[in-house]
């Protein structure tokens, strides 16, 4: 768990040291990070790619002109790994997560998916009040899966949080699926207009797949949000 929540911690705080002053990251640059991390990229070719891009930017003829965005570093961060892939490093599989942790960790994690399910039992309730049958079912479910996943961890000596990662990726789609099929068609148009206007700034750079890529992940933050319900990730579930 650590190595997950380790890759975007310290890629916040390089780049926040890059800057040169301390600030919160963006909706889009939580997308960008969770990218490089589904993309395979190793958390020091991300470090180096950041470095580059503000050496380049600090060569340039207007060096004191502020960057607010990782988005600007996304490009050095992709030819970094692109060069590293093509001189046969840094192939390794990203997060070679551990099978096991100590019982601290084991401990707060369990307290973590505990509040999830809390959360998850909530927008059951509301749902059925509001009439929502179908999609409190869903909520049921997922607290139902969850509720599966604590009694492993209270049974199981050791954790496998790669499989773990797998199965709170699976409840959070399907949550996502039913999400959707319950929202006004003007509703999700709206949401797509907000990303499109968020992202417009950032498209120079990016290629046509890393665009849909985080096109999708700010729109399911945006879905998530509204409906209140948790962010199914070992990184989003301290933030929940």
């Amino acid at each position: 768990m650590e190595n997950y929540i380790n890759y975007y911690t310290e890629i916040e705080e390089h780049f926040q040291k890059r800057r040169g002053m301390p600030s919160l990251l963006s909706p889009l640059d939580w997308a960008l990070i969770e990218s490089f991390q589904e993309a395979g990229i190793l958390l020091e070719t991300v470090l180096r790619g950041i470095d580059l891009a503000f050496e380049k930017q600090q060569r340039q003829k207007s060096p004191f002109r502020k960057v607010n965005s990782l988005s600007y570093c996304t490009q050095a961060i992709l030819t970094e790994h692109q060069r590293l892939q093509e001189s046969s490093v840094g192939k390794s599989k990203l997060g070679d997560v551990p099978a096991s942790a100590d019982k601290t960790e084991r401990d707060n994690l369990l307290k973590m998916i505990l509040h999830a399910r809390d959360l998850l039992g909530k927008a059951a309730v509301e749902s059925r009040a509001a009439s929502r049958v179908g999609l409190a079912g869903v909520f049921e479910n997922a607290v139902g899966s969850l509720i599966s996943i604590e009694e492993e961890f209270l049974y199981s000596p050791v954790t496998d949080f790669e499989d773990l990662e797998m199965r709170l990726n699976v409840l959070e789609e399907r949550i996502l699926s039913s999400l959707i099929g319950t929202m006004e068609e003007e509703e999700l148009l709206g949401f797509r207009r907000e990303v499109n206007s968020e992202l417009k700034r950032h498209r120079r750079g990016l290629k046509a797949e890393q665009l849909a890529m985080l096109e999708k992940k700010l729109m399911n933050r945006k879905i998530l949000e509204k409906f209140k319900v948790p962010r199914l990730s070992l990184f989003y579930l301290p933030l929940n």
